[in-house]
């Protein structure tokens, strides 16, 4: 499978390529009073209002730092959930370190064996050229606390939780 790789603080994770739609540059947005830490606000993406998450202040507590390779990756939310047409509803995925993508082995990935209940998204890890690469699983993102916050006007009915 071809992997998107980014940082969240010293560690290497991905998302598979065939979820993002696009990758672009970090922008202002509109922040939300009272949401969680981790929810960076509302922008425009090509005529979508669009939310996005701080993967590093999701998993660490520290924001993505304003580096060069920090960007927005964009997801579909109809690969996420069920009654959303494609290309009506997108996420957004601010992210560190976003240079390149790897060709990995799907016989490469393993669980962790562990399941951690604050973090459903974490997915399966591979070694790769040496460094732990751990697959964030974007389908479990949306919790249905989060679904309510980002999408208030709309039932959480094909998220995971």
């Amino acid at each position: 499978m071809l992997v998107l790789t980014f940082r969240i603080g010293n560690y290497l994770y991905g998302l598979e390529a065939v979820s993002v739609v696009e990758v672009v540059p970090p922008t202002i947005c509109k922040e939300l009073p009272r949401s969680p830490k981790f929810v960076k606000g509302l922008f425009n993406y090509r005529g979508k209002v669009t939310p996005v998450v701080d993967l590093s202040m999701l998993a660490t507590d520290r924001s993505c730092r304003p580096l060069m390779s920090t960007r927005i990756i964009i997801v579909d939310l109809a690969d996420l959930d069920p009654e959303a047409g494609r290309g009506e509803k997108f996420l957004g995925l601010l992210a560190e370190s976003i240079t390149e993508t790897l060709k990995v082995a799907d016989k490469d990935f393993e669980t962790s064996g562990l399941e951690i209940p604050d973090a459903p998204w974490l997915g399966k890890v591979a070694r790769v050229n040496g460094v732990m690469l751990q697959l964030i699983r974007p389908d479990r993102l949306l919790t249905p606390e989060l679904h309510k916050i980002l999408f208030p006007h709309e039932e959480p009915s094909g998220v995971s939780g």
